[in-house]
């Protein structure tokens, strides 16, 4: 069984979207990055197909997870939301800067 890299990304994002939305408190920053990271897997997956001429899906879903986890992350206390912070941030970065051909 071999697993795509961008695959591991979306799955591992959407895993740590799911943690952050599990904590009590605050849920409206985790649940943005958690319709994210579930729009990403739905689209990575082929269940859905979003495009649009005006706008880029491709750099919109990614941005969305580098802000929603960042702001997470800097919100958290404990070591699982930190982690699942820290998690959807750095995928969201890794996704954003190969989708704008920084990272190749």
């Amino acid at each position: 069984m071999h697993i795509d890299f961008g695959t591991g990304l979306v799955v591992s994002a959407l895993i740590g979207a799911i943690v952050l939305a599990m904590k009590p408190g605050d849920r409206l920053v985790p649940g943005i990055a958690l319709v994210a990271a579930a729009i990403a897997a739905l689209i990575d997956f082929r269940v859905i197909q979003l495009s649009s001429a005006k706008f880029r899906i491709d750099v919109i879903l990614p941005a969305i997870l580098t802000l929603t986890g960042g702001i997470s992350w800097s919100r958290s206390s404990t070591k699982s939301t930190i982690t699942a912070g820290t998690v959807v941030t750095l995928v969201g970065l890794i996704m954003l800067l190969s989708a704008l051909r920084i990272l190749r």
